[in-house]
């Protein structure tokens, strides 16, 4: 079984029967990229404990749900989000 990398998605796929898997986490880039936040807004967050990273090595991550909780707890501008979607 061979595993493929796929960017700019939530999903990876697995060759050898193309079933997708669900992402499990984001480097500080890709989260960034994904979320519309700044890298540096990202780090700030990780850096003042608004948002949990996990090291490997010298890897940072970031668990998606995470990233969710973490876009979730910010302020809201606008209407109040619908109690489905939160």
């Amino acid at each position: 079984m061979h595993a493929v990398t796929v960017r700019k998605t939530q999903w990876c796929y697995m060759d050898q029967n193309n079933a997708p898997l669900p992402r499990l986490s984001y480097t500080p880039d890709e989260a960034a990229e994904t979320t519309g936040a700044s890298r540096t807004r990202i780090f700030m967050a990780i850096r003042d404990e608004e948002l949990t990273a996990r090291k490997a090595g010298k890897c940072t991550l970031i668990e998606t749900d995470e990233l969710r909780r973490w876009l979730r707890s910010l302020p809201a501008k606008g209407r109040e989000p619908d109690a489905a979607t939160s």
